[in-house]
């Protein structure tokens, strides 16, 4: 069984679901309720289609591209 490990950590091009929202993420202001109105919830399927260097990422859920920038996309864990 693979681990779950954090978004940023794929290659651009993979399929995943996202596994796990860690509370740390509750407390930055707005960022719970963006994450819910983009779909980025436990069980939601996406793909990473674009990765920075500075860590922020663009993935694609439900028909929507959506940049997630680099305190969350380290965080929010994924399975492959």
């Amino acid at each position: 069984m693979v681990d779950a490990q954090p978004v940023a950590e794929n290659c651009v091009g993979s399929s995943f679901t996202v596994s796990r929202i860690p509370e740390e993420l509750e407390f930055a202001p707005g960022l719970l309720d963006f994450l819910e109105e983009s779909s980025i919830l436990p069980g939601h399927r996406g793909t990473l289609t674009a990765s920075s260097p500075d860590g922020t990422v663009t993935i694609e859920i439900e028909g929507r591209h959506i940049g997630v920038g680099a305190f969350a996309s380290a965080r929010i864990l994924v399975l492959a």
